[in-house]
């Protein structure tokens, strides 16, 4: 962890972060969808985000969630600890102090069915877990998951525009909703502490591209190419769209994976307590992530050779140290 002092030595630069509006392109003819589609592939190109409004996840779904979100985190500690997230299943509860976070999160994805847990032996390969006293919380976030990944394909489809490939390119190749929704509660406190003011350290997504939602409190920021931290404070109606590690290798670098991190603001007197969703979307498991030969430029090659999404996640896992979802993970 770096120590405020320390942190107040990078450059913290303020640069016009885009708000894209995507109505143009859910209800526009073939030109304003061409017009969205590179103002998304620039933004991830030059400034590795954007904010996306009118993304077609209701507000009135989303405040559900993050209400739903918050009796949750408030539950006692010892009712939380009955889904506990473990090294076999990376889906659950991670309770504060089990990780480099300084929050408490809670995991899940779509709910599948038995025969699919024993096609692929991978920890994010796992039935969800759910307290069967709050049913209220788990229909909540299946609708919210359901919402954004309706939401992500139309983003994906505008990617594949940008990028000349065909429509459904990317499309199809989410299909099976192989995503992961994260829950972080950062608690509060009434004092900043003396040492570090990380709540989550600096790292890059392992999937395709993240959403988040944040709720009235900032602290996300992200790193330029060159190394420049920038606040990504809460739009109202909006969600924050980051390009992850397989987006990146899909495009051979050319779209590169955002690095980010969650601070406490430096103007801070006392620390607000802060919730954030993030949902990671990732291609189906047999997914081929290769740069198409379409897409290179003359005498250009791809970097990086063919693999599996399947394969392509077990690596990652290994080489992290954590047996959780950690700051070297995802958001």
């Amino acid at each position: 962890m770096n120590s405020t002092k320390e942190l107040s030595k990078e450059s913290i630069i303020s640069i016009p972060i885009p708000v894209i509006d995507f109505e143009i392109f859910l209800a526009g003819d073939t030109i304003s969808k061409e017009l969205i589609a590179h103002q998304i592939a620039s933004a991830l190109q030059e400034i590795g985000c954007f904010y996306l409004k009118n993304h077609d996840v209701s507000t009135t779904l989303i405040a559900q969630a993050f209400a739903q979100a918050k009796s949750f985190f408030a539950l006692p500690l010892e009712d939380k600890r009955q889904i506990a997230l473990t090294e076999k299943c990376h889906r659950g509860y991670i309770p504060m102090g089990m990780s480099s976070i300084l929050s408490e999160q809670f995991y899940f994805g779509r709910e599948m069915n038995p025969e699919e847990l024993n096609k692929l032996d991978h920890p994010f390969h796992q039935a969800n877990q759910w307290l069967q006293n709050q049913p209220e919380f788990r229909e909540t976030m299946l609708q919210f998951f359901a919402a954004c990944h309706t939401s992500m394909l139309k983003v994906i489809e505008a990617l594949a525009i940008a990028l000349k490939l065909p429509e459904s390119y990317f499309v199809d190749l989410h299909s099976e909703q192989n995503h992961a929704m994260g829950l972080h509660h950062y608690p509060g406190a009434s004092e900043p502490p003396q040492t570090q003011n990380i709540r989550l350290g600096e790292h890059t997504d392992g999937n395709t591209i993240t959403y988040v939602f944040q709720h009235e409190v900032e602290g996300l920021e992200i790193y330029t190419k060159t190394g420049e931290r920038v606040p990504v404070p809460p739009i109202p109606n909006t969600v924050v769209v980051m390009a992850g590690e397989i987006l990146q290798r899909w495009t051979n670098d050319k779209v590169y994976a955002t690095k980010h991190q969650v601070a406490i603001p430096s103007a801070s007197q006392q620390i607000q307590p802060r919730y954030s969703f993030a949902f990671f979307a990732s291609p189906n498991n047999d997914a081929e992530i290769v740069c198409p030969e379409s897409f290179l430029r003359t005498n250009e090659t791809a970097k990086y050779p063919p693999i599996l999404t399947s394969e392509f996640y077990t690596q990652r896992n290994n080489n992290n140290t954590s047996i959780l979802i950690s700051s070297k993970n995802q958001t």
